[in-house]
């Protein structure tokens, strides 16, 4: 693990050189990452009018549903409060990638998701974008068409990809159908910037599952239009030069890396957020 800390501190160094170069800045509000040294107290989730029959059928990996009192799911709220303590207007567009397959951010994307949807007050959407192995609607039960492709086909409207869920204030988009050899054609669309803004100005917690980085450029074209990006590394198993790759990636894109979620610890859930400038 230490390969991968050894990367993270590799692009932390090298932002903190580059901010020694830039000019003075104005005076303004504190870096996002300075709120995560003494962070808010953990949120919590208030009762949910959730439908048992819609969630019996999502996937046991799904545990912030399953066991919403168990460790698993206290993981996920506090990776959620650290995520939020970054957000001065308390909304985030995110894209979920990886550097490598098999890494879980398919399963964290979901159960982030959940998490989010305990605040009753605000609108999340969880889109799946991996037009290539979409598997989020498998793991919710649910049909994955329509969806993203028929959307930037414009074969269909945004109201007629948006599914409810097992939570009344959590949407799903699927990934579609698409054509291996028509995914990059497809995501370099204007309407996948059509589709961000759309989201923005309707919901306040955007999540998109994308493919690893490293594998494809999916998430670095869906970047320009979000900004900001999780990057999922799997404890034990992701090799530093895998995730000095995807971080180098992401700064080509113009994607900013808002954090770090590490899996496959000893609860196989994403335990701590590391956030750098």
């Amino acid at each position: 693990m230490a390969n991968v800390w050894n990367a993270i501190r590799r692009h932390q160094n090298e932002k903190a050189a580059q901010a020694k170069q830039a000019p003075p800045a104005a005076a303004g509000p504190a870096p996002a990452g300075t709120a995560l040294q003494s962070p808010p107290a953990t949120v919590v989730g208030a009762p949910l009018a959730i439908d048992v029959a819609k969630g019996s059928r999502y996937s046991p990996l799904l545990k912030a549903y399953h066991d919403r009192g168990g460790k698993v799911t206290e993981e996920y709220r506090a990776l959620r409060t650290n995520l939020l303590a970054q957000c001065n207007d308390r909304k985030f567009c995110y894209l979920v990638t990886s550097s490598r397959p098999a890494e879980g951010k398919t399963v964290t994307s979901l159960n982030l998701s959940i998490v989010m949807a305990e605040r009753v007050d605000h609108r999340t959407v969880i889109v799946d974008c991996d037009l290539r192995k979409g598997t989020a609607a498998k793991l919710l039960g649910v049909s994955n068409t329509p969806g993203v492709a028929e959307l930037l086909r414009t074969k269909a409207a945004l109201k007629d990809v948006i599914q409810s869920t097992a939570l009344p204030n959590l949407f799903f988009i699927p990934a579609g159908k698409a054509d291996p050899n028509e995914v990059g054609e497809l995501m370099g669309r204007p309407e996948l910037d059509e589709l961000v803004e759309q989201l923005r100005k309707q919901f306040d917690y955007i999540l998109f599952d994308t493919p690893p980085i490293n594998i494809a450029s999916d998430a670095g074209m869906l970047g320009r239009a979000t900004g900001e990006a999780l990057l999922v590394v799997r404890m034990n198993k992701t090799h530093r030069e895998s995730v000095d790759r995807a971080l180098a990636l992401l700064h080509a894109a113009d994607v900013k890396p808002a954090g770090i979620v590490l899996t496959y610890q000893k609860y196989h859930i994403p335990n701590y957020l590391y956030r750098y400038s």
